[in-house]
């Protein structure tokens, strides 16, 4: 049995707790939560720590399989250009491509991630998951302008499935790429088995381009694609949202990522549509690529509901969830630390359904202990040079 303590444990259920002590056994399993109030307590076997022990983050956006892209794209682009380097970039060296993903995993573990959302379009990733103490929902990527290939692509992303599957990462659904690179073929193929997924998630309103391309099949999106000699017609009509509205079923979990451009009220004709979607914010690639972020306050109502992802290397110099929390609470000083670590934690297991292990401080759960350090007790927010580390 091992003990933990810092000057305050937040438990994201609950208020932190001054100088709380949480109790581990070997296996990580929380069994008692100790609040000592105005009286110190000194037990055995107690590590304390300066900062602030929180529970493991939950990435609910990721593309691992992209770590050999770190520092391979050019920032400030925009979305059309950044697809022109990404697909001439990732089928380069895939051996680089499951040594760096491994050594993703690696760090984002050692840096408190306990669970990753992971897009994937091949089986690159999945020796490395083996390998690796992070929990994974895989959900697997269908994207095709071509009506032709409709057939070929469907068949693949089963293919995908299965060999997931037979490697052990569970759970695994069939996902769209995104409102803008689903053939209406692909799409109606696609509509008959989102009864059978847990979870979809579609990558939304990210940026100009792509609200631009899926509204009127025109602008720079459009250029790119006809020069690849793509139907650029091919795509349902319609808004993002009408193109979801339309293919995914109301009941659905859906996991929205990015919503960069999308507005208040668009959100809430979203969230009124889809009572269950969870809206996830990858803060770092939206610099990155857009150079703007969401604005955050808008989604603020629906708070229970946000999560936070860190897209892909390709995307972001850094796969750490913290650094996302800081980029939020530095552009967004109003929304507290407590309510940013609630979307990085407990909100994204709920949105993966890992809620039951993962995501709060609770005994009978295994959500790793990680130590956030140094911090600004005075205003309870993280510092410039704040460091996490996992505990457990």
């Amino acid at each position: 049995m091992q003990r933990f303590s810092a000057n305050y444990v937040f438990p994201v259920t609950g208020n932190p707790i001054r100088n709380g002590i949480v109790e581990v056994d070997e296996n990580g399993l929380i069994k008692a939560i100790i609040d000592p109030g105005s009286a110190p307590v000194e037990l055995a076997n107690t590590e304390f720590h300066n900062g602030i022990i929180i529970p493991g983050f939950v990435n609910a956006h990721c593309h691992t399989e992209l770590s050999h892209l770190k520092g391979k794209t050019a920032k400030d682009r925009g979305m059309a250009e950044f697809v022109k380097q990404v697909k001439q970039l990732r089928g380069e060296n895939t051996g680089a491509a499951e040594n760096d993903t491994a050594f993703a995993l690696a760090d984002m573990y050692r840096q408190g991630t306990s669970a990753v959302a992971d897009i994937c379009n091949s089986s690159v990733s999945f020796e490395a998951k083996n390998k690796s103490p992070i929990r994974f929902y895989n959900l697997i990527e269908v994207l095709g302008l071509d009506p032709t290939r409709k057939e070929m692509i469907w068949e693949r992303a089963q293919i995908l499935q299965l060999i997931a599957e037979a490697n052990g990462q569970n759970p695994v659904s069939i996902v769209p790429h995104s409102t803008y690179t689903l053939s209406k073929e692909l799409w109606d193929l696609l509509q008959n088995e989102f009864s059978n997924q847990k979870l979809i998630s579609i990558h939304f309103a990210e940026s100009k381009d792509d609200i631009e391309f899926s509204t009127s099949n025109s602008g720079q999106l459009a250029s790119v694609f006809t020069s690849w000699g793509l139907p650029i017609n091919s795509i349902p009509a319609g808004t993002p949202i009408d193109i979801v509205k339309t293919y995914i079923p109301t009941t659905a979990k859906v996991l929205f990522i990015h919503n960069t451009y999308l507005t208040e009220y668009q959100l809430n004709e979203v969230k009124q549509h889809f009572p269950n979607a969870y809206f996830c914010f990858c803060p770092q690639s939206n610099l990155y690529i857009e150079n703007r972020l969401p604005n955050i306050p808008d989604f603020l109502s629906h708070s229970e509901y946000l999560t936070i992802g860190t897209d892909s290397y390709a995307s972001s110099e850094s796969l750490s969830m913290l650094e996302q929390i800081q980029i939020i609470s530095d552009n967004f000083p109003l929304v507290g630390f407590s309510q940013i670590l609630q979307w990085a934690t407990l909100n994204g297991a709920r949105a993966l359904g890992f809620e039951n292990e993962l995501g709060s401080i609770e005994i009978g759960k295994k959500p790793g202990l990680v130590l956030v350090s140094p911090f600004d007790f005075a205003n309870m927010k993280t510092l410039s040079n704040s460091k996490a580390r996992r505990l457990v």
